[in-house]
């Protein structure tokens, strides 16, 4: 079956439902993924750019690992 077909087998599906719940179920279903789909686009531009940092240390392999951080700044902390 292709995408096409199973999107309007399911949207004739939905059409004749009456079940409340499932309704409810599917509509967290969908706003649960449009919440996650584009988080990177609502990020700030200092997180985006903290994140790139982040990720160019770790190409660079300037990172510390969990022990070494605690050595370090545990007793600060």
């Amino acid at each position: 079956m292709n995408i096409q077909a199973l999107k309007y087998e399911i949207i004739e599906w939905i059409t004749r439902t009456n079940d409340n719940s499932l309704l409810k179920t599917l509509k967290s279903i969908k706003d649960s993924n449009s919440a996650t789909a584009d988080w990177f686009d609502n990020l700030s531009q200092e997180e985006v750019e903290s994140l790139n940092r982040g990720i160019s240390d770790h190409d660079k392999e300037d990172v510390l690992t969990s022990k070494e951080f605690w050595a370090g700044y545990g007793e600060k902390l």
